[in-house]
């Protein structure tokens, strides 16, 4: 694996040599090797289960024309990983459409509440929507999208007793992820705390947040599980999802083998948003054993508060439709299809039926 002090090495080295002068036949004989750049420890769920099964099915179908380097270090910020991709610092590489809000307007979509029922639609219906539109609007400028996919359900994880009902959010204070997800823990009266997933169980402990809203599998990977006494389900779908992607600098994936590219666009695109919802849904297994045995309670709000919740929300739904307008997306056609989407791949479908 590639350290951060090999990288910035190699970075130099490259810069005072410059390219290779190869002959094609020698180009067509080497495999190329990519560095995979990573801001997430190598047995995050992310890395384990989505990002490095992609790169062993891709180097086996490749025919030797493609390998990857999975960088063991951290060289910035999540948010910076598009722009390290796209300015070609690394060569492929992944994140959370969020980090950057506002910047990929048209594949946040996903991101709106109750947008996806679950990880497998969600994720599907993320990947269908940018197929369909994403080369019209070009969000993605200096990145080749390789897959998408979104996270799975997220609960409400609280350090007391359980909520009854959504009203007994007014007033407390939920650690969140992002803007987005403090904007809908602010509609329904909670008070938005935004700090890293690192700093949560401190903040739990501490009394800082009364609560988290994360997938179960977040929960345990985090160690924030000695610090919950209660998870509480949202109905009526998933409250809120991040959109992450996959992607290749725009130059590497230009000069790729044919059967490289080829490689890549099997084992992403709709394989990878549906390998990635089996992954999650696995770490929620255990995340949910972590609990389990912690003797965490959980419970569901009512269903009667599906509907108090969802109107609570919709600005944010009215708001997206607004700025996409704006910038001459045609949002209601966009949100359309993206809820077509998520019905025809939603996970519970009723079949053998007349």
């Amino acid at each position: 694996m590639t350290t951060r002090r090999q990288f910035i090495q190699t970075a130099a080295v490259a810069a005072v040599t410059g390219p290779a002068i190869v002959t094609s036949k020698t180009a067509q004989a080497q495999s190329v090797t990519l560095r995979v750049g990573t801001w997430l420890p190598a047995h995050h769920l992310i890395v384990s289960g989505i990002v490095r099964p992609w790169m062993q099915a891709v180097e086996m179908d490749s025919e030797g024309t493609v390998k990857f380097d999975l960088m063991s270090a951290s060289i910035g910020r999540p948010p910076e990983y598009y722009d390290f991709t796209a300015n070609g610092a690394i060569d492929v590489g992944f994140g959370v459409l969020g980090h950057n809000p506002g910047r990929f307007l048209m594949t946040e979509i996903m991101g709106l509440p109750f947008q996806s029922p679950d990880p497998w639609a969600g994720s599907a219906a993320a990947w269908s929507t940018f197929q369909r539109y994403g080369a019209r609007f070009n969000e993605h400028k200096g990145v080749h999208i390789a897959g998408m996919w979104v996270h799975s359900e997220p609960y409400l994880h609280m350090r007391g007793e359980p909520l009854k009902t959504i009203d007994d959010l007014k007033g407390k204070k939920i650690r969140v992820g992002s803007a987005i997800t403090g904007r809908i823990i602010q509609a329904l009266g909670g008070t938005p705390v935004q700090l890293p997933p690192t700093e949560a169980q401190q903040a739990m402990m501490s009394g800082v947040a009364d609560g988290i809203t994360f997938p179960m599998e977040s929960v345990e990977f985090f160690k924030i599980t000695p610090a919950i006494k209660s998870t509480v389900k949202i109905p009526g779908g998933l409250l809120y999802t991040d959109t992450f992607w996959l992607g290749v600098n725009q130059k590497k994936w230009d000069a790729l083998h044919p059967k490289a590219r080829a490689a890549m666009e099997k084992h992403g695109g709709m394989a990878l948003a549906l390998n990635s919802a089996w992954a999650w849904t696995s770490g929620d297994n255990l995340g949910r054993a972590a609990l389990e045995k912690a003797g965490v309670r959980f419970s569901s709000l009512p269903v009667s508060d599906t509907a108090k919740i969802k109107t609570a929300l919709k600005s944010l739904d009215d708001e997206w439709i607004a700025k996409a307008k704006e910038k001459g997306l045609p949002a209601d056609e966009i949100m359309k299809y993206a809820d077509d989407m998520a019905a025809r791949y939603v996970a519970v479908k009723r079949v053998n039926v007349v």
